[in-house]
């Protein structure tokens, strides 16, 4: 009967030392709250010459796992050609996108063993929806004043290269499946973009 005694006495004294640590370790494992979850960044490009193409495409996040994370984007561009032999031209592109990245290797360092290299590799799928004009780029049916839709499915990947604990910087490669005449990209498409 004392040894029973004892055997609780000293579960419950070790139970007593441990409630602290095992307090600590709970308080680290909170998942983050949705503030802390969500991310903002994108991407911009300017070109200048024969032809000038100024691109914003701000996006928005939401980590909604440790490694998946769903988004929305916009896309504006201003797109002006003035090829010598060629009729010269001015038009506005703007669209929307959804996407989902997935950090498939979220450190490298730790992964291959490459000390300092704390970059991802992560994959990501994109639907996008752009209107265009077209009398500029739908050789089909080129209206002037009129728009119509494209819709591209890209997918690819890239490297997440971390800049603190919320912000970083992407280089992404991505390839359009459903590439046509009237695509404004050629595969592959490359984009250098930013989180925080």
């Amino acid at each position: 009967m004392y040894r029973h005694i004892r055997i609780v006495f000293l579960s419950g004294l070790l139970l007593l030392l441990l409630f602290p640590v095992l307090m600590a370790q709970r308080q680290k494992e909170e998942p983050p709250s949705f503030k802390e979850r969500l991310f903002f960044g994108g991407n911009f490009g300017l070109s200048f010459g024969n032809t000038t193409s100024i691109i914003i495409n701000p996006v928005a996040g939401y980590r909604l796992t440790p490694r998946f994370s769903p988004g929305i984007g916009l896309r504006y561009e201003y797109f002006k050609s003035n090829y010598p032999g060629y009729v010269p031209y001015d038009t506005h592109i703007f669209g929307g996108s959804l996407f989902g990245r997935y950090m498939l290797i979220k450190n490298l360092s730790e992964a291959i063993g490459l000390g300092g290299l704390n970059a991802g590799i992560f994959l990501q799928g994109e639907y996008e929806m752009l209107s265009l004009e077209s009398q500029y780029f739908d050789f089909t049916n080129p209206v002037p004043g009129s728009r119509f839709n494209l819709h591209s499915m890209l997918v690819g990947g890239g490297i997440y290269q971390p800049m603190g604990d919320r912000s970083g910087f992407l280089f992404t490669i991505l390839w359009n499946l459903n590439e046509s005449y009237n695509s404004i990209y050629a595969n592959p498409i490359i984009r250098i973009g930013f989180n925080f």
